[in-house]
């Protein structure tokens, strides 16, 4: 405890405030406050304390926001006390012990109402999370401002001779994920259209891409298949070895893996 600690906890807390107006021998001893330092945070008049937490707040919100908007707009309508509570734990330092939760004020929210608001709605925030990032994403954004690699219809090009002598063709390809893709897995349907504390229990997979232009980011909810394929793109997996590992037939690997390419899901 300190000074850095007791200006947080009056800046964040009406309570405090309070108690060091009405009790400031009491504030001194909970934060271990020096004469002079307690001297100082009783000198400032009220308003001023309340003006700083209404800016730091503020700008926190906005922050959160830009990644965030449909998450904060619902805990500022349905659990004001959980942004509040956030807004407190960011501006004191961690305690002993406490675990820190990413570097970013985004990140940190939803780490922070995990456990605490409704699951639906941390599904839903971690989704939004994830379409926030993906907007912001600079190497995204270049890549997706390229044109798109031209991909042939037929297989045979991707296909080698095997030199084993055994196992007939070989793609050559071995392919990754694009620069504008993510996959992620939700056990809400976070595409439903209904408030985010609401969201429907469903195992849903979701390809999000980052488009030059508006939209930013496109949403597509997709297969378990598709997402088992996306899931072995990894840059150093051949598309034999996908298939094996998915225990799937070759040409229709290659197949979808052309499709996904032409896409600009993956990149071969």
């Amino acid at each position: 405890m300190g000074l850095q600690e007791a200006l947080a906890a009056v800046l964040t807390c009406e309570a405090e405030l309070a108690t060091l107006r009405e009790d400031p021998a009491r504030l001194r001893h909970r934060y271990g406050l020096s004469d002079a330092e307690l001297a100082m945070m009783a000198g400032a008049p009220p308003a001023g304390f309340r003006i700083t937490r209404e800016s730091v707040r503020r700008k926190l919100v906005l922050k959160v926001t830009a990644y965030l908007p449909a998450t904060v707009a619902e805990l500022e309508a349905r659990y004001p006390e959980l942004l509040e509570g956030f807004a407190s734990s960011t501006v004191r330092r961690p305690q002993w012990g406490e675990r820190l939760t990413g570097s970013g004020e985004p990140e940190q929210l939803v780490a922070w109402i995990d456990g605490r608001a409704p699951v639906p709605l941390v599904d839903f925030a971690r989704y939004e999370l994830l379409c926030g990032q993906l907007a912001h994403d600079r190497q995204a954004a270049e890549a997706a401002r390229k044109p798109a690699a031209t991909v042939p219809d037929d297989i045979e090009p991707a296909l080698a001779p095997d030199r084993t002598g055994d196992e007939g063709t070989l793609p050559r390809e071995v392919p990754g994920l694009s620069p504008t893709a993510r996959v992620a897995f939700f056990d809400h349907d976070v595409t439903a259209k209904v408030p985010p504390a609401h969201l429907p229990v469903r195992h849903t997979w979701i390809l999000l891409q980052r488009q030059w232009g508006e939209p930013a980011v496109r949403i597509y909810r997709i297969n378990d298949a598709t997402a088992a394929l996306l899931s072995c793109c990894d840059g150093h997996s051949s598309l034999r070895a996908i298939a094996t590992t998915l225990r799937a037939d070759l040409t229709e690997v290659v197949q979808m893996a052309r499709k996904l390419a032409r896409q600009r899901v993956i990149d071969l």
